[in-house]
């Protein structure tokens, strides 16, 4: 193959699919006839259909008005092919990002911006736990975590273990299960799966009740909320870090999603609640979570860290909930506490946390 030939398809490849998001094979056969194909390893039918459709039909590319329809269908629908492929280590980002969600935010006076990239991370972050809650979609299932018991550790805290259930996914399917890795808070949809004891390379069932389990379900473990062989999560947290986890069929089709905060700062005023979970590394970005708010009310919230302080005034969603991300960080100041406070119609609900290198979140073990 020509050199400066494989070059072209790799770029075309990288522009289509993303570059080392696909395990790639280009090809491209010259002499009269030019072929281009950019297949991914298990990729969907449709797409490997239409490849081999375009392989077949050599006298369709002589043409160059043929060989810029195949160019353009590579860029065009490539894209919506991608979000019905089979392999689970590739979707995630993709399934979060098909339609945007926003939030808003509160950073002190005279504190720089964001960093560029960051908070769409943590609009991930939110959206993921709006899914995991079922407010974008009702019907949709997810994760809940049942905590079976829990043992001392290191620190003078405790390791609680969980079983996993997702009621409403099919039984006939065959699931991967993964986890965002939040020891670094970034969002690596090619290492969720990469963990052996998160599940990742084994294959995951449901029985009738949704419990996760290592093997198929025996008929009589069909009803049943505990079994022998269910699969167990034991993430070993500090206070306020949420585990994002993910049940996903290994053909695409069903997605299930999941957060678990095992020890939460959270504050409770009237039924009106607010939470802090942890988005960065020594809890220099936050993640506040406001329930129980009257439907479409106005909430302001109220943040202090270390004399200084930043008002937000938000709206609740038809369910009472609102979000937004904090930045506590405060100049001069290497740590410290912030205070969040969110003003209802009747109710006044307060979460404190640390912020700084103090407050570095526990290693995890999933």
């Amino acid at each position: 193959m020509h050199p400066g030939a494989l070059r072209a398809c790799d770029t075309l490849c990288d522009q289509a699919f993303g570059k080392r998001r696909w395990e790639l094979e280009c090809r491209i056969i010259l002499g009269g006839v030019i072929w281009i194909c950019c297949r991914c390893k298990d990729f969907h039918a449709s797409w490997l259909r239409f490849c081999k459709g375009m392989a077949e039909t050599k006298g369709m590319l002589q043409s160059p008005r043929n060989i810029l329809i195949l160019f353009l269908s590579i860029f065009l629908f490539a894209p919506a092919f991608s979000y019905a492929q089979n392999s689970t280590r590739s979707k995630i980002a993709d399934y979060l990002s098909r339609k945007s969600y926003a939030i808003s935010y509160s950073i002190f006076q005279g504190q720089p911006a964001p960093p560029q990239g960051l908070m769409p991370l943590l609009a991930h972050q939110a959206k993921w736990d709006a899914m995991a809650r079922g407010d974008l979609n009702s019907q949709a299932p997810y994760l809940h975590f049942e905590k079976i018991d829990s043992s001392a550790s290191e620190g003078g805290g405790g390791v609680a273990r969980y079983r996993v259930v997702a009621a409403g996914v099919p039984e006939n399917k065959v699931f991967a299960f993964g986890l965002w890795p939040a020891k670094s808070f970034v969002l690596d949809p090619a290492s969720a799966y990469a963990k052996e004891d998160a599940a990742g390379q084994r294959d995951i069932y449901v029985n009738a009740q949704g419990l996760l389990m290592t093997r198929k379900p025996k008929p009589v473990e069909e009803e049943s909320l505990k079994a022998a062989d269910e699969l167990e999560v034991m993430p070993a947290t500090a206070r306020a870090e949420p585990v994002r986890y993910l049940l996903e069929s290994k053909d695409g089709e069903v997605q299930a999603f999941g957060t678990l905060v095992p020890h939460p700062a959270m504050e409770e005023d009237r039924g009106c609640r607010i939470e802090a979970r942890i988005a960065q590394p020594a809890s220099t970005a936050l993640l506040l979570i406001m329930d129980g708010f009257p439907a479409k009310s106005k909430v302001s919230v109220v943040v202090e860290s270390e004399g200084e302080v930043a008002n937000a005034a938000l709206t609740a969603d038809a369910n009472g909930h609102v979000v937004m991300a904090d930045f506590p960080y405060v100049a001069g100041k290497a740590q410290g506490v912030v205070k969040a406070t969110a003003e209802g119609r009747n109710c006044l609900p307060s979460v404190e946390v640390p912020w700084g290198p103090a407050a570095q979140p526990a290693a995890k073990t999933p």
